[in-house]
């Protein structure tokens, strides 16, 4: 880190050596990984972990957990249009859209998409990779990836159908997300539901009941709970009858070493192989004081959301949940079903 860090100051204010310097710093921490898959090849999908989620929903803490057990090298938010161009050309990303924008897109599971099925095919195998993909190291001589996402919800089916790769989906209530996408940040997470509606086969397949109340939508607080609701309306049909793991935000906030460790024994790793200072550290991306936050402060985190959404926002969140029969969530901050793997049917 000390390295990092003296790299960006020297570098801040010439942007292309900077960029360089990143590029050799990437490449360089990655002949390990290099070596370790000279003989053998890229690894096979069907070994990579994906873990999915709707944005601020906790996925950065548990992804570097994930990434803490042996052999586990992540590979963060390849799907952001600052890491691929090949994503940028598939999705059609405005170049003047900000990266965080919410602008996804959905595959039919049987979609006959070859592009995207070589997009994904080179996500899986590690070769879309950027500083930003790679700015933690977790694993010098990886055995497998473990690519971290919030932009695949609506894809989940396909990558199961083409690749049968791991899939851990993670949620969390989504009153505590949209008070995280609105009113915790700078600047709202941009959003609009005519980047909905004009996906057809997305309205034909799920959404034609509600078209009406998805074009009446008004406001950007609106637009957000309808696309926390599309996308993880989209995820939970897509994935039932399909091996998953369905985690909760919440109760890995409350239990993390027990909610772990089941999710460990699903993926064949020894319980207890995630270091304990990374079970309560929470996301790299929240603030240093939420980070260091005890335990006795996590119900009023979890329930943060109940305190500063006005009574219109809580409404607009939980009637668009209910509305698209996302079954997990109420007007409790704690879900209404357990984390656990789905099987295949």
């Amino acid at each position: 880190m000390i390295i990092k860090r003296t790299i960006k100051r020297a570098t801040a204010r010439v942007p292309l050596a900077q960029e360089a310097l990143k590029r050799a710093w990437m490449e360089a921490r990655r002949l390990g990984e290099r070596s370790a898959f000279a003989l053998s090849g890229p690894p096979d999908p069907a070994t990579t972990l994906l873990l999915a989620s709707s944005g601020r929903s906790g996925s950065t803490w548990l992804g570097d957990m994930l990434a803490a057990t042996p052999g586990v090298q992540q590979i963060f938010e390849p799907l952001d249009p600052r890491n691929s161009a090949a994503y940028r050309q598939l999705i059609n990303w405005p170049p003047d859209l900000p990266s965080s924008a919410f602008k996804r897109h959905y595959l039919h599971p049987h979609a006959q998409a070859p592009a995207w099925r070589t997009f994904w095919a080179d996500v899986l195998q590690g070769r879309v990779r950027t500083y930003l993909t790679d700015y933690a190291r977790t694993s010098f001589f990886p055995s497998r990836f473990l690519v971290k996402t919030i932009r695949a919800n609506m894809m989940l089916g396909f990558i199961d159908q083409q690749f049968h790769s791991p899939i851990i989906l993670l949620a969390r209530h989504p009153g505590a997300v949209l008070n995280s996408m609105f009113h915790r940040v700078r600047a709202p997470w941009p959003a609009d539901v005519q980047d909905i509606l004009a996906q057809e086969a997305l309205v034909e397949d799920h959404l034609r009941p509600w078209l009406s109340q998805i074009e009446g939508v008004k406001t950007g607080f609106e637009a957000l709970a309808v696309w926390w609701a599309v996308e993880n309306r989209v995820a939970f049909s897509q994935l039932a009858g399909r091996s998953h793991y369905l985690i909760f935000y919440e109760h890995l906030a409350l239990q993390p070493q027990a909610e772990i460790n089941r999710l460990l024994r699903w993926l064949g790793v020894a319980a207890n192989a995630v270091p304990t200072p990374l079970l309560h550290r929470y996301s790299r991306m929240t603030s240093v004081r939420q980070r260091t936050a005890g335990e006795q402060d996590v119900m009023q985190r979890l329930t943060a959301w109940q305190r500063e959404l006005s009574a219109e926002e809580r409404r607009l969140a939980l009637t668009w949940a209910e509305r698209l029969q996302i079954p997990w969530y109420g007007p409790e901050p704690l879900p209404h079903r357990e984390s656990g793997p789905r099987s295949r049917a």
